[in-house]
């Protein structure tokens, strides 16, 4: 037995195997329902054994899978269950398009663009809120952390001290042994800005209570940041043409006396000759 066998009913008219969803209402359920497993026909004969022939376990089946209900169920990556409701494997691409062309007033699409391929598909996967079999999950481990900048007022309960973080999703709290909670207080205490970060693993959420167990924690310095200082732009260079230099005044050399011949001889040299230490002036740019 598969869905793609017998024809589709037109008719909307709910026609429900009471004695199919009284002995599986785990499988047969009108309320929820999944696409089954491929070859569920033969588990039944299994089961029922001589209660139902061969030809009343299709004519029910029949009355299940061609209903527009069922139709609908057979999306792509859908997933399949046994008699007792168990994952039995998905529903595939081919599957959901002919389950798709045997609804009502649908036929299987000839050719379609690309934007309209993906919106198709988009449309015939299962919702968001299905649950996944078994064989997709792998082991982890949850770990929640809640990170606060203000020292909570702790309560002294049996295992230690009690403390609590409101946060928009509830109230995180956790028990501190006794050391770890005056690492927390000291570093308050030292650091001018902190933020802790608490860590653990879910024990229970009840009351809107989200307790953790086996708490760390963890104390970091918030130091602040270095404020930026702005400079200002400097002021343009004035244009850079040609000065004329102040010229410096040549000092009046004093009279000397000539004690004798060689001196005079020396103040006439000293008179007449350019004096090398005289400054000249120098053209200067400001650059």
């Amino acid at each position: 037995m598969t869905d793609l066998t017998p024809p589709l009913e037109a008719s909307p008219v709910l026609r429900e195997p009471i004695s199919l969803t009284d002995r599986f209402p785990e499988c047969f359920n009108w309320n929820r329902v999944r696409p089954l497993k491929i070859g569920i026909h033969q588990d039944l004969l299994a089961v029922l054994g001589e209660g139902f022939t061969r030809a009343e376990i299709k004519r029910l089946l029949g009355r299940y899978c061609n209903h527009v209900r069922y139709q609908r169920s057979l999306r792509e990556g859908a997933v399949r269950i046994d008699l007792q409701g168990q994952p039995a494997g998905v529903v595939t691409a081919e599957e959901a398009e002919v389950a798709r062309a045997r609804l009502p007033g649908r036929t299987a699409p000839t050719s379609q663009s690309p934007h309209g391929t993906a919106s198709a598909l988009a449309s015939s996967r299962p919702s968001d809120d299905t649950l996944l079999p078994e064989d997709h999950l792998v082991p982890g481990r949850l770990e929640l952390t809640v990170k606060f900048s203000e020292l909570p007022k702790p309560l002294p309960v049996q295992s230690g001290l009690k403390i609590g973080i409101q946060t928009g999703e509830g109230v995180v709290s956790a028990i501190l042994a006794t050391k770890v909670w005056r690492k927390l207080e000291q570093a308050a205490q030292s650091y001018p800005q902190w933020v802790a970060a608490l860590s653990g693993s879910l024990d229970r959420i009840k009351d809107g209570e989200i307790l953790l167990k086996h708490p760390a924690l963890q104390v970091f310095e918030k130091k602040p940041k270095p404020a930026v200082e702005s400079t200002a732009p400097a002021p343009p260079s004035p244009p850079q043409g040609t000065t004329t230099p102040t010229p410096t005044p040549t000092p009046t050399p004093t009279p000397v006396k000539a004690a004798d011949g060689i001196g005079a001889k020396s103040q006439a040299l000293a008179e007449s000759s350019p004096n090398p230490n005289r400054t000249r002036p120098t053209l200067r740019l400001k650059g």
